[in-house]
């Protein structure tokens, strides 16, 4: 069973993810943007969780990893969840998983479901919560919208390598962004991403056409050349 709160998300989640299926990456309209709504909500587990993936990444940078341990909620949506990162194409999405149910100790659940030398990694994740963010875009005179779900959580990830141990934790950040024109629907959508995926941000797709149409009727505002990375800050930043 899981919270309330989770059927909600899960149902904004499908809608979104819906809505965006056709969508490209906006990088030529310039955005004013202006929080018209806002909402946390506090969350069992990851509903997406890219940064949870980008933790086991970085860490394939530096020492083998050859499976992953996700010692987490064992509802249907968190496995749903899991059965979706391999479409991210990261290689840690590809290494073998098995799902665990979170509880005690990370050392004593590392303990339990790895063995040493086995370069397996223990991920979790708790304290998760969903900040769900709807701006609108005064340069269009308010008629271009984004919606964004950033999902915050706390990252813990242990491999009981005797040769070279490793404990991790820290506070992961993974958003999914949709921008679209009026209503989000085909043909007028303008751009959908996420990060992070393979340590960067994502643009899922890029549609110049429904770009420049909208720029040369100036319903979008252009955006100067002298501004040199488009995607340096995709929304502003979310209140606590």
């Amino acid at each position: 069973m899981f919270a309330k709160s989770d059927n909600k998300i899960f149902a904004l989640l499908l809608l979104f993810m819906i809505a965006s299926w056709p969508s490209a990456a906006c990088s030529l309209a310039l955005h004013d943007w202006k929080l018209v709504f806002y909402l946390k909500i506090p969350v069992s587990a990851p509903f997406f969780p890219l940064a949870e993936l980008n933790t086991v990444s970085e860490r394939m940078q530096n020492s083998p990893v050859s499976s992953i341990v996700w010692a987490a909620s064992t509802s249907w949506y968190g496995r749903l969840a899991l059965s979706f990162l391999p479409l991210t194409g990261d290689p840690a999405a590809l290494l073998p998983m098995i799902n665990v149910p979170a509880g005690g100790s990370m050392l004593g659940l590392a303990r339990g479901h790895l063995t040493p030398g086995s370069a397996g990694i223990l991920l979790g994740s708790d304290q998760c919560s969903i900040k769900i963010a709807f701006f609108s875009d005064r340069n269009s005179a308010y008629n271009c919208h984004q919606l964004v779900l950033l999902q915050n959580s706390r990252i813990r990830a242990v491999q009981p390598d005797p040769a070279c141990p490793w404990v991790h934790e820290s506070i992961g950040q993974s958003w999914l962004s949709l921008i679209f024109y009026q209503m989000p629907i085909p043909g007028r959508t303008l751009s959908l991403s996420m990060y992070p995926v393979r340590r960067s941000r994502l643009s899922i797709y890029e549609d110049h056409q429904l770009v420049e149409n909208l720029l040369s009727h100036k319903l979008l505002l252009r955006r100067p050349d002298l501004v040199v990375d488009p995607y340096a800050f995709d929304f502003p930043e979310l209140p606590e």
